[in-house]
């Protein structure tokens, strides 16, 4: 089974290609040897680790692509490199690169329990990864500085779609290193592919309009109203003197804001009588209590220009369809693959999600 495709050991480190070929393999036969059930992990985690044991294949090579896409161009050895899996939910990327040989693996989480659940997992899988940050990038650095690190490779895997302010997230990644540095973001929420935008809005309704019930394996940070109903309890709590229909119009044109923008922009509108503030998509919108975007739909130009103005080298490339059971669906992918290799940054019509990888000197 390969965990690369071939084409990709010519565009780097051939040697860096076949450390992570092994690596996937041998982490593979581990994943195989755990019994699930004997697994101590929250009922979140549980779910989320159950899928990727239903398909580990599929797993190991889209994290193996995008540990190659942030190491291939190191010269040193991998037992040099310092690299963070940001947003690192189970851990399996984490797990990938220690198991690969990088030197240093920080994985980071904001959900404090996928941090002691993948710590548990990297116990019950024997890999080395010792170093867990739990909090967001401000946390990261913070760690970073306390322990004079700085980072060479800085990877996440369908993270960037969740991140509020995503220009201040992207201006911070300068700040992880004092020499060079390779940055790997990947994203599902793909809007130049036709089929998974249409998708994606379609959940972004859901999320706004209908109110959630609790079931298993839930993260229990997210809240379960619909956006919009949250927003107006949340303008009603915070100015009881504004009338319904103020409140109903404030709820509906501050969607895609926290709460604290919501106040601020509530606090504008009763001294200007409106608000400077408009959402700029048909459809996104976000937890009002957390910030976390509903998969973000997002101009990669937009990625590409803001990681551009912070000295960056930027380029954005097409994921890859990877490893699925059904042969039907498996012999699509091939040829969705090899439209995606020769159309390359315009095959992200077809392709199931982006990636922006960036390269900053120093």
């Amino acid at each position: 089974m390969r965990y690369l495709a071939e084409h990709l050991r010519y565009q780097g480190n051939r040697e860096i290609f076949l450390e992570i070929e092994a690596a996937a393999g041998r982490l593979h036969r581990k994943m195989g040897n755990l019994i699930p059930g004997g697994l101590v992990l929250s009922e979140y985690n549980r779910r989320y680790f159950g899928k990727m044991l239903a398909n580990p294949v599929r797993v190991l090579q889209r994290f193996s692509y995008l540990l190659f896409l942030a190491l291939k161009e190191w010269r040193k050895p991998l037992g040099d490199l310092v690299l963070v899996d940001y947003g690192g939910g189970c851990g399996m990327l984490s797990f990938l690169a220690a198991e690969a040989g990088v030197g240093r693996v920080i994985y980071n989480d904001i959900y404090d329990v996928s941090c002691r659940d993948a710590a548990r997992l990297s116990g019950a899988l024997g890999v080395g990864v010792k170093e867990y940050v739990c909090g967001d990038i401000d946390t990261l650095i913070a760690y970073l500085n306390e322990h004079s690190l700085s980072v060479d490779a800085f990877v996440s895997n369908d993270v960037i779609e969740h991140v509020y302010d995503i220009r201040g997230y992207l201006g911070k990644m300068a700040v992880l290193s004092n020499r060079a540095i390779s940055v790997v973001h990947a994203s599902g929420a793909n809007g130049k592919n036709p089929l998974l935008a249409w998708r994606f809005r379609k959940r972004h309704l859901s999320y706004e309009y209908k109110d959630r019930s609790l079931t298993r394996g839930w993260k229990q940070v997210d809240t379960l109203r619909g956006y919009l109903h949250a927003r107006r309890e949340i303008i009603a709590e915070y100015r009881p003197s504004l009338a319904p229909e103020e409140v109903e119009r404030l709820a509906r044109i501050t969607r895609g804001l926290r709460r604290d923008d919501i106040e601020r922009s509530v606090d504008e509108y009763l001294q200007n009588g409106t608000i400077t503030y408009r959402p700029d998509h048909p459809t996104n919108t976000c937890d009002p209590y957390t910030g976390s975007w509903a998969e973000h739909l997002m101009d990669t130009a937009f990625l590409e220009n803001t990681l551009r103005d912070e000295g960056f080298s930027v380029a954005t490339l097409s994921g890859y369809w990877h490893h699925m059971k059904p042969f039907h669906i498996r012999a699509i992918g091939k040829v969705l693959n090899f439209l995606i290799r020769v159309l390359r940054k315009r095959g992200l019509c077809v392709s199931p999600y982006y990636v922006i990888r960036a390269e900053y000197n120093g």
